[in-house]
């Protein structure tokens, strides 16, 4: 079979003569220069080469690595009281750039009231002295220490007597201080990665207690 004779071309001559015979006559002229470009009877896809976005180098350790060299599974007396307190100084500096220096307590209906909300919510509590005040697990309940670990569902905190602590953060309260000042504050709004809290906003209703 030639060229001439191939399926396709015989498809186009059909489509030609089609609009040939229902167009006016002075726009034939027009049509034969458009016939010239050619025609697309079939959707293409353009063969244009994709830009792969190169992927980012971790520098960290991942979970499964962090889990391999058993850095969740620490002795719970490995790490002491008296070593996390530096870590909770810094924390207060943290806070207090986080606050200001002269903070003072807004009224629940003020503007301010949701501004502090939502800056203690999003902020990191590494080196927080907290205390379980309720919680789903009795157990857990009147646990007080330092922060030393912040997961998205968990509390890892040192007490006094160099015991390491893992609180679930559902369906557990907190009482954090700072300064001459308590927050209380629900764990399940919690529930994230320090990281991803930062970007988060947390519900208008969501407000903590203050003490």
């Amino acid at each position: 079979m030639s060229r001439e004779d191939s399926p396709h071309n015989a498809s186009m001559q059909a489509v030609m003569n089609f609009i040939m015979s229902n167009v006016p006559k002075k726009d034939i002229p027009n049509v034969e220069m458009e016939a010239k470009k050619g025609f697309v009877l079939s959707k293409s896809k353009s063969k244009q080469n994709k830009r792969t976005k190169p992927k980012r180098k971790k520098n960290g350790l991942t979970r499964n690595q962090k889990k391999t060299l058993g850095f969740y599974n620490q002795p719970r007396n490995l790490i002491q009281y008296a070593d996390v307190i530096p870590i909770n100084n810094i924390w207060e500096n943290y806070m207090e750039q986080l606050l200001g220096k002269n903070m003072q307590i807004p009224t629940p209906n003020s503007k301010g009231w949701e501004n502090i909300t939502q800056t203690l919510y999003k902020a990191d509590f590494h080196g927080c002295r907290m205390h379980v005040v309720r919680s789903k697990c009795p157990g857990f309940v009147g646990k007080m220490g330092i922060c030393v670990m912040d997961t998205r569902n968990t509390f890892k905190i040192v007490s006094e007597n160099n015991i390491a602590t893992t609180i679930p953060k559902k369906d557990s309260v907190f009482e954090i201080s700072f300064k001459d000042m308590k927050f209380t504050i629900f764990g399940h709004h919690l529930c994230t990665r320090p990281a991803d809290r930062t970007s988060k906003k947390v519900k208008g209703h969501s407000y903590p207690d203050f003490c």
